[in-house]
């Protein structure tokens, strides 16, 4: 089994540095788990999120929890229950279950199954989404200080995310007016492990 690995990311709102990022990746028998931690800075807003996905072996989500800290707490899980054949969907203190229908990505395993898709330019891909679905369409390569890099726009959202040897280097999302960029800074092996909650 692959050992696990902490991506570091620096973000950057309309220009101007915006917080960091870091995303640990804990490949484990039959999938992978992964956590993102950001602290992010708009404006006088300071927020902090938190996204944790578990995969199963093709990469889809079979569980997944975003908790954003900001004025107040906000937490949302959906979580695949394949023996009930549901999915529970969770937020605050309401839930709902939905049929399990097919597998889907979240956010977060999404990003992670990119470099797998096989995509060729020009190329459209669907997967369902928990509430809805999101289209992955690959788009020609670019090249950035003499390195390939591949190139994704995931819609709803309008993300358009870069890829290096297999890393998500670059991704870029329009809010309101600005650009807001998350940018790899650097790869680090995981020493200690973790206590996943």
């Amino acid at each position: 089994m692959e050992s696990p690995v902490l991506y570091l990311y620096r973000y950057r709102f309309a220009g101007e540095p915006a917080g960091e990022g870091r995303l640990e990746v804990r490949p484990q028998t039959g999938g992978v788990k992964a956590i993102l931690t950001a602290e992010v800075g708009l404006s006088l807003v300071r927020i902090r999120q938190r996204w944790q996905t578990e995969t199963d072996p093709e990469g889809y989500s079979r569980y997944f929890a975003e908790r954003v800290e900001g004025r107040e707490a906000r937490v949302f899980t959906v979580e695949r229950l394949e023996e009930e054949g549901v999915v529970l969907v969770t937020q605050g203190k309401e839930s709902l279950a939905l049929p399990d229908l097919a597998p889907y990505h979240d956010p977060l395993s999404l990003l992670l199954a990119l470099p797998r898709l096989g995509l060729l330019p020009g190329e459209v891909a669907r997967f369902p989404m928990p509430g809805g679905r999101v289209y992955v369409e690959r788009f020609s390569d670019v090249a950035v200080e003499g390195r390939v890099r591949q190139q994704f726009r995931l819609r709803p959202g309008l993300t358009l995310v870069q890829l290096e040897e297999g890393l998500p280097v670059r991704l870029a999302q329009q809010v309101g007016d600005h650009v807001f960029e998350a940018h790899l800074e650097g790869v680090e092996g995981v020493r200690r492990r973790r206590r996943w909650v």
